[in-house]
């Protein structure tokens, strides 16, 4: 296999989702939304979170996340609310923009999908997904120093 190419390959596709899927969101007048505020709402989305297991889940640190939920706070996207039996601890919920902004970011996946499979079709797409599957549950394989 030629170097890189299978990594660069995933790499040029994760750009392209995300500019397709921001340039969708300005179209629909979210002017306010960054690329980088795509990641809080990947499915399953942040909602009963806590702001650490987000940040764990989309691979930023805790300063950079929390930089992201106040201005999804200050727009109106998110609320942090006290967590059930633990007061002082605070978890995500989604206010109703924020429900609107995960259903068109769901709404995109699905077309993008839906294009995949278009070109793929439906057995090569089942085959890709289980091979991504696999991928993502070994993740690089490779330790990163702390």
């Amino acid at each position: 296999m030629d170097s890189f190419q299978l990594v660069t390959i995933v790499r040029r596709l994760h750009h392209a989702i995300r500019a397709h899927v921001a340039a969708e969101l300005r179209a629909r007048g979210y002017d306010d939304i960054t690329p980088a505020h795509i990641y809080v709402f990947q499915t399953p989305g942040p909602d009963g979170l806590r702001p650490k297991e987000l940040a764990e889940r989309t691979l930023m640190t805790k300063q950079a996340m929390n930089h992201l939920l106040t201005g999804l706070e200050e727009h109106g996207y998110i609320e942090r609310v006290a967590a059930d039996g633990d007061r002082r601890a605070r978890v995500l919920r989604l206010t109703d923009r924020g429900r609107r902004l995960t259903q068109i970011i769901q709404d995109c996946a699905a077309q993008i999908e839906d294009r995949w499979e278009q070109v793929l079709g439906a057995e090569q797409m089942r085959k890709l997904l289980g091979a991504l599957r696999q991928l993502d549950a070994v993740g690089t394989g490779l330790t990163t120093a702390q």
